[in-house]
């Protein structure tokens, strides 16, 4: 009897042993497919910049790099306005599943907080930071009839003629709007902001409507080399390769401190670890291309392509920096 009982349940469980193992082999691999599917579709971007801006004219290449790196197409959507929140808060607002991403620069997730009296966005705790992509370097620029000819000689006429010197930039709390008024309060001159909300600062200068322009390097190149506008500074760490003999602010005004300036990738909150390790991954692969470096270097564009750790703290040390300039500077909040 034992051995008829042993033998039912060697056979009749035999078939449901099996279909057991089969069924987890399936589940297993199920389970590594579905691990490494993402994506299965194309990537949305949202982006803060409008088109042909100077971030949109070289995200698209890039845009080219991370679509083969990671085997899926790149769809750009562009969203300004608002100061960069329209894209901001369209991308807080979309699922975390890695199809709904943000490029966007300092603006919202730092050097905006200062300008608002609401709650600013956490960009560690409302967003999912993945890396920052490129640090952009600022030049200050004016136009040839403007009688100075380096930062020295437009500090000393600004001095001279207080309240006459009025510089163009792409807005209030931009990181150019900081370092105009950082040099402003540094040197002791009065020198008059004006905000351009359609991104035509540069053609105003190179038209001499405004006679100074403080903005990123690829707009202003063309027109330097075409000698509509004359370069003065540059409003970073150091010189540019493409500017040799354009001096950085530092070398004339030591205690000047550059403003963050740099673009970053950046998911909803929530997104999932091993999403956002796939994407630093493709990422780091894009930035790492030889001829997207090369015309980066080319348009002053500094490729970066961090880990998602190391772009958390750099966020946290750059809002410390903006609100410090904020400060120093004098900014009052606008709403």
């Amino acid at each position: 009897m034992k051995t008829a009982r042993a033998s039912i349940i060697r056979c009749a469980p035999t078939s449901a042993v099996h279909g057991l193992l089969i069924g987890a082999a399936l589940a297993v691999a199920a389970g590594g497919a579905g691990a490494q599917a993402y994506p299965v579709k194309p990537i949305r971007v949202i982006s803060e910049y409008g088109a042909g801006a100077g971030g949109d004219i070289f995200f698209r290449p890039l845009a080219v790099q991370l679509a083969a790196a990671i085997g899926q197409q790149w769809i750009i959507e562009n969203r300004p306005g608002a100061g960069a929140y329209v894209a901001v808060e369209a991308a807080m607002r979309s699922p975390a599943d890695g199809y709904n991403l943000l490029l966007a620069s300092q603006n919202v997730p730092v050097t905006r907080r200062y300008l608002s009296r609401s709650k600013p966005i956490d960009p560690n705790v409302d967003l999912t930071p993945i890396a920052a992509l490129w640090r952009t370097t600022l030049v200050i620029a004016s136009h040839p009839s403007f009688p100075t000819k380096s930062l020295k000689e437009l500090i000393a006429y600004a001095r001279s003629n207080p309240g006459k010197v009025s510089y163009g930039t792409s807005g209030i709390g931009t990181q150019a709007h900081f370092a105009g008024a950082s040099l402003s309060v540094l040197t002791n001159t009065t020198l008059l902001h004006v905000p351009y909300s359609n991104n035509r600062q540069v053609l105003e200068a190179v038209t001499g409507d405004v006679p100074v322009v403080i903005n990123i390097v690829s707009p202003v190149l063309p027109h330097v080399r075409s000698g509509r506008l004359r370069p003065l500074a540059i409003a970073g760490y150091k010189r540019l390769e493409i500017l040799p003999n354009v001096p950085a602010v530092s070398e004339v005004i030591p205690k000047f401190e550059p403003p963050p300036t740099w673009s970053g990738l950046f998911g909803p909150a929530g997104l999932p670890g091993d999403i956002v390790a796939r994407l630093n991954a493709a990422v780091a692969k894009a930035v790492a291309t030889p001829d997207l470096r090369v015309k980066g270097a080319a348009d002053g564009f500094e490729l970066i392509g961090n880990t998602p750790e190391d772009f958390a703290v750099q966020l946290k040390r750059d809002i410390e920096v903006a609100g410090r300039l904020f400060k120093a500077a004098k900014i009052e909040p606008t709403d």
